[in-house]
């Protein structure tokens, strides 16, 4: 490893900026279960609701779901696993895991648009909180017994038990749902 002080790199050099690279916010959902494969599955919404010892909730629902009914039937069994990252012009995607369910159930709506909902739970303690700044607030309000809600675009990695911050207010998280469509993407987090 070559270390250079900063005395001896040009000023020109120490300031340029690099060309923004585009991206792309993206989210998947990857159904997992024991002896196959893998299987990403297109989904149109997800809904999570993230708690702390109580069950964590995630609702997909699968548009024109006959197409996918073999892939999903091989992994109710299993567990659907929802990813969160960016993808650059060039499609390539970075993932991290943001929260899993065990699959629980399946329900076929027929009508206009057929489409195909999995839910599933999971119970998890999550434990070291941090201190999370919350940007893109969209609204906070406080009601008559201290408890806060806050509206914002999603944060990946806020979990129940983090400490809020939030225009000023400061209140410890313990619920957070998540709304992730095709349109939009935002995340209620609840707390006192």
């Amino acid at each position: 490893m070559i270390v250079q002080a900063w005395d001896d790199i040009a000023p020109r050099a120490r300031w340029t900026v690099p060309v923004a690279v585009p991206r792309q916010r993206v989210f998947v959902v990857v159904l997992q279960a024991e002896g196959v494969e893998d299987y990403e599955l297109p989904v149109s919404t997800i809904v999570m609701r993230i708690r702390d010892v109580r069950a964590t909730y995630i609702r997909v629902t699968v548009p024109d779901p006959t197409r996918f009914t073999d892939e999903i039937m091989a992994r109710t069994s299993g567990r659907m696993i929802i990813m969160a990252g960016e993808m650059t012009a060039d499609g390539t995607r970075h993932l991290e895991e943001l929260t899993y369910a065990n699959i629980q159930n399946l329900y076929y709506h027929r009508g206009t648009n057929d489409v195909l909902t999995l839910t599933g739970t999971r119970y998890v303690t999550h434990r070291n909180p941090n201190e999370v700044e919350i940007s893109g607030v969209v609204e906070i309000a406080k009601d008559r017994q201290g408890r806060y809600r806050v509206r914002s675009g999603v944060d990946f990695f806020l979990r129940p038990g983090d400490i809020v911050s939030a225009l000023g207010e400061t209140f410890t998280a313990d619920y957070i749902g998540v709304v992730i469509a095709a349109s939009n993407a935002y995340m209620d987090i609840e707390g006192e």
